[in-house]
């Protein structure tokens, strides 16, 4: 393997992430001059593409908490069965697994699927526009 592949793949993902921001940072910016056009002329309506849309909703929820809130409450039975799993290992008794498995089952018998949640979440934390390509 030679240097300068081996420097392409490090340098690649970060010229990457650096055109995606730039990417938002435009889209962010003409979707500002927009609206205050929009707002100079009393105009109701915007024609915003979907970049300029996504970034006015990023924006928007800079200040907001509830999509953190969401993901630490559809991922606790996760993180549940997990720390149960190292206490019943370190005490050596199944009684904390067993109620996050309880607890697991019952969430089950509700109808709620555990994965189609997960996934929901991981895409709403990567873009808004993720969650399109579920109902696809």
């Amino acid at each position: 393997m030679s240097v300068w592949s081996m420097l392409t793949g490090v340098l690649s993902p970060i010229s990457e992430a650096y055109k995606s921001n730039q990417k938002r940072k435009q889209a962010r910016e003409s979707a500002q001059a927009k609206l205050s056009l929009a707002k100079v002329n009393n105009d109701y309506r915007l024609d915003l593409n979907d970049d300029e849309w996504e970034a006015l909703s990023k924006q928007n929820e800079g200040g907001t908490w509830k999509d953190e809130y969401v993901t630490v409450i559809i991922t606790s039975p996760f993180v549940l069965l997990f720390l149960a799993s190292i206490a019943s290992s370190i005490s050596g008794d199944m009684t904390y697994l067993n109620a996050v498995n309880l607890g697991i089952e019952n969430i089950k018998n509700l109808g709620v699927n555990l994965g189609d949640l997960m996934y929901v979440v991981v895409l709403a934390a990567v873009s808004i526009k993720g969650i399109g390509s579920i109902r696809k």
